[in-house]
C-alpha cells in the first residue's frame, strides 16, 4: 500500500488520474495542508479566483474522504526525524507512518523525496 503526501495528492488531481489514488492511504493531518495549498494559490500567489478555489477544494476534499487515513501516532519518533534530517515536523510524520506501517511512500516534494528515500521506498506521482 502507498502512503500519499498532500504534494502528491494535488499533482495526481491536477493531472486528473485520480486512480493513481486506489487502495491509498494519507494521514489526518494531510487534509489540513491541502487546504493550505489552495489557501497559498489563491491568497499569496493570486493564481485562484474564489470559485475556482470552490471548485478545486471540493475535488481534494472528495479524493480525501475516499482515501484511508493513519492517525498520527509515535510523535517522539516523528520528531527524532525531523531533527536528524531537518524536516518539518509534517513531513518528518510521513516518513515515520511509511517505517511503521510498511507502506511505500509517494511525494513530490524534493527535499523529502530525497530525504525520505532512506528510510522507506519512495515514488513521485510521476513514477506510478
Amino acid at each position: 500500500m502507498k502512503l500519499f503526501d498532500s504534494s502528491a495528492i494535488i499533482n495526481v488531481c491536477r493531472e486528473n488520474k485520480v486512480d493513481k489514488l486506489t487502495n491509498s492511504c494519507t494521514l489526518d493531518l494531510t487534509f489540513y495542508e491541502l487546504g493550505n495549498a489552495v489557501w497559498k494559490m489563491a491568497y499569496v500567489r493570486k493564481a485562484m479566483s474564489i470559485e475556482e478555489v470552490v471548485t478545486v477544494l471540493d475535488t481534494l476534499i472528495e479524493v480525501y474522504s475516499r482515501m484511508k487515513k493513519l492517525r498520527n501516532g509515535n510523535a517522539q519518533a516523528a520528531m527524532e526525524i525531523a531533527l536528524r534530517e531537518g524536516l518539518t515536523f509534517y513531513d518528518a510524520s510521513y516518513v515515520r507512518a511509511a517505517l511503521e506501517n510498511n507502506l511505500e511512500l509517494v511525494t513530490d516534494d524534493e527535499k523529502l523525496y530525497r530525504i525520505a528515500s532512506r528510510y522507506v521506498k519512495t515514488f513521485k506521482s510521476s513514477e506510478l
